[in-house]
């Protein structure tokens, strides 16, 4: 049986089908109209590849799908969401319980779709509230009260009445989402971001996820769950995935594939460089594991929850580049997929960094994604000329080496700040390059950061598909308590124990899975109010909820905790249930060949040379060769600038180093 991992980008969708054994990579074009497009694309790609007759066939011994994407990214980048309304206590309209005026308010939200009601509204007030909100357009409605967690009784009694009047069967209804149920979380300001960021961008997630789902089924059969990416680092099935569940999914995979490799490298510490086709992308492994920051900026709204230390700039291929007082700029601006760069030939008439990259000698023009699309170099160069050469006054080949430099330079400086801000050093931290453009540029960047360290992996152009390859069902259920572990409210405590166990199990259960084979992790919070003084962590395998109470409250048993004076503010429960054996395949049967091919490159400012080209699939273990040259296959581009040489190790990937 094999297993998919569909990965949706701004550009490509890629595919990872693996039997345990085998690995096979497909790549199609992004379908931004309808992502459900693409994501079929290339399931029908795998079936063609695999020698399936049809898709339906393939299918038949599928196991398991999973689908991350940046369709909610990219509906918060590109502030393309619904309109919707919030429901907050009175004197909050603005500040949303913050200082100062939210940065959500005017952007996400308009300020006349927030509306502030009394501490204990009564029906009018609430059915005025949202009659106003009605007639302003609004057709998603947020409900996120003050001191609302972990008591969100008003919060439901408002919900409540709102579908009690818009019942979910009639056209006019209205779907009510609750901060304390969008972020169960004590403070007020990110559950309320939670709330809007979620109801912003629902309508489009859940319309690909749905119809993702039915096309499975009803066109080719497929019966068995499809399973979501998650910004946990694991997936869950449609029904238990929220839309702010996903945001950056995608490239947080490949922070987690990038974690399982320093692992197995035995390498520390790493920055992951991920540049696709829209944007770049930089997180950082410290200690074998992805680094989370507890608090800060998810996509640029102030929250403090816990989330992959991801930082991003609008720079990847399909980048514009343009000249402004007297200097390159490239970004943010991005020709992406259609028309895409002007060497697609496809209409696209401003000059990208993938023209840059092509004239400079460094892509394989009959080569390109294994040779469905031949570029056009006259084109790119004609692109590069009007835009960029001429405004500089300079030769089309130096204004491509500026290009190529501006990148380098700008995503230098975003590598580096995120390195300061993970604490780390440049020495000894090695450089991890994926995505379609990560190789290509990876030694570029590196020299002008001074790392002297590059890997490139053949599964690079699919890494976040091959973090998601070796993720895990996980599931978190969280419940606020409020009550101390003492006494009489041990049965309180006990009831909410209960309660999540059997959520859990239920929806384990659901997904067609055993929860007997499941890890459970307990979390208990301690403090007063909104300051934490203390948490405890336990694993405990399935088993009656009795019997792990016992355990959390014999961990609870230390200096810094107590567990008598203060009250459990939040219990954490996660789920996890493995869906496979980890491990990163050996490389297969290529064949070391000396290089027999060169092309005309230029790598510094002299003159054009005609320099080696390796085939990427007939480097095998033991290859090594030093630069300047160029590594092409189907879809890696990978240039070995001089003083760099490369060796191919026995997983099959490449590791650049800096003489």
């Amino acid at each position: 049986m094999y297993t998919v991992d569909i990965d949706t980008g701004g550009t490509m969708t890629d595919a990872l089908v693996t039997d345990g054994e085998r690995q096979f990579s497909f790549k199609t074009d992004t379908t931004p109209h309808d992502f459900t497009v693409s994501f079929v694309n290339c399931l029908d790609a795998a079936a063609q590849g695999l020698e399936y007759d049809s898709t339906d066939a393939f299918l038949k011994d599928v196991s398991i799908i999973r689908w991350s994407s940046t369709i909610t990214t990219n509906v918060l980048g590109e502030r393309r969401g619904s309109r919707v309304g919030l429901l907050v206590t009175a004197g909050q309209e603005e500040a949303l319980y913050g200082k100062g005026r939210s940065e959500i308010v005017g952007d996400l939200i308009e300020p006349d779709n927030v509306i502030g009601m009394s501490a204990d509204p009564d029906a009018k007030e609430i059915l005025d509230s949202v009659k106003k909100l009605l007639e302003n357009s609004v057709r998603r409605v947020c409900v996120s009260r003050q001191d609302a967690f972990p008591d969100n009784s008003v919060e439901l009694r408002i919900k409540h009445l709102i579908e009690d009047q818009y019942p979910d069967h009639y056209l006019g209804s209205v779907p009510v989402l609750l901060g304390s149920e969008m972020a169960q979380i004590g403070h007020d300001q990110t559950r309320a971001h939670y709330s809007v960021m979620n109801a912003y961008t629902h309508t489009q997630l859940a319309n690909s996820l749905f119809k993702a789902e039915d096309l499975l089924r009803d066109r080719f059969g497929y019966e068995r769950p499809l399973f979501i990416g998650h910004t946990s680092g694991g997936v869950a099935r449609v029904g238990k995935t929220k839309s702010v569940d996903t945001i950056e999914s995608g490239p947080v995979f490949g922070t987690f594939g990038g974690a399982f490799v320093a692992r197995e490298y035995g390498i520390d510490n790493a920055v992951c460089f991920d540049v696709g086709g829209t944007t770049s992308k930089v997180s950082i492994i410290r200690n074998g594991e992805p680094v989370f920051q507890r608090g800060g900026r998810l996509m640029g709204v102030p929250v403090q929850t816990s989330f992959a230390m991801l930082r991003s700039m609008a720079i990847g291929g399909g980048s514009i580049a343009a000249v402004e007082n007297g200097r390159v700029t490239l970004g943010p601006e991005s020709m992406g997929a259609a028309p895409g760069p002007a060497c697609y030939g496809l209409g696209g008439k401003s000059a990208t960094l993938t023209d840059a990259i092509l004239v400079l000698g460094y892509l394989d023009p009959k080569g390109f994604l294994g040779g469905r699309r031949e570029l056009d170099v006259d084109k790119a160069r004609e692109a590069i000329r009007h835009t960029v050469a001429e405004p500089l006054g300079v030769s089309v080949e130096a204004a491509a080496i500026a290009i190529r430099q501006r990148a380098a330079d700008d995503l230098a400086a975003l590598v580096r700040d995120t390195l300061a801000e993970a604490g780390l050093g440049v020495a000894g931290t090695a450089m991890f390059t994926f995505g379609g453009n990560g190789p290509t540029l990876g030694c570029f960047v590196a020299e002008a950061v001074g790392m002297t360290d590059v890997y490139a992996f053949d599964l690079g152009p699919v890494f976040s598909a091959f973090g998601s390859a070796i993720s895990d069902v996980k599931h978190e259920f969280e419940r606020g308590v409020g009550e101390k572990l003492q006494g009489g409210n041990r049965e309180a405590f006990m009831a909410v124990v209960k309660d999540l166990y059997t959520q859990a199990d239920r929806d384990l259960r659901g997904e067609g899975l055993d929860p007997g084979k499941a890890v459970f992790t307990a979390e208990l919070e301690f403090g007063e109010h909104e300051d934490v003084a203390g948490a405890v962590r336990f694993d405990t395998a399935a088993q009656p909820a009795s019997d792990w109470l016992e355990k959390a409250i014999q961990a609870t048993k230390r200096s810094d905790i107590d567990a008598d004076r203060w009250p459990v503010l939040l219990v954490r429960l996660t789920v996890t249930y493995s869906l496979g054996e980890r491990r990163l395949a050996l490389a297969g049967s290529k064949t070391d060949e000396s290089a027999s091919e060169s092309r005309s490159m230029l790598f510094g400012d002299a003159e054009p040379a005609s320099l080696p080209v390796r085939r990427w699939e007939t480097m095998g273990e033991g290859s090594r060769a030093d630069g300047p040259l160029v590594i092409n296959g189907a879809t890696l581009t990978c240039p070995v600038p001089p003083g760099w040489s490369v060796g191919v190790d026995g997983y099959g990937n490449a590791h650049l180093a800096k003489a």
